[in-house]
């Protein structure tokens, strides 16, 4: 997966905006037909169902964190002026 975010830092207040949340399917070896372990059993086309409904649903997700989890904000622990801060993912 690939999420992409915008964050800024204002008041000890952390404003996140996620920009991309998506599969990431690498051009170079292409989209498998087939997942690695089929304990389930699925069939090709129910794998693409899979892959395309769980893409939808990353969509709603970055809609969610945007509109509900991160609308105010997230409040620092601490001063970010008393020390130095980075994010990484």
């Amino acid at each position: 997966m690939v999420t992409s975010a915008k964050v800024k830092s204002e008041n000890d207040i952390v404003y996140v905006t996620l920009l991309k949340n998506k599969l990431f399917i690498d051009n170079q070896y292409g989209q498998s037909t087939e997942p690695m372990r089929n304990s389930m059993q699925m069939t090709s086309n129910e794998y693409r169902e899979f892959i395309s409904s769980f893409g939808f649903f990353q969509n709603y997700l970055k809609k969610w964190f945007n509109n509900v989890y991160f609308k105010n904000g997230i409040a620092f622990p601490y001063n970010p002026q008393e020390l130095y801060t980075q994010l990484e993912f």
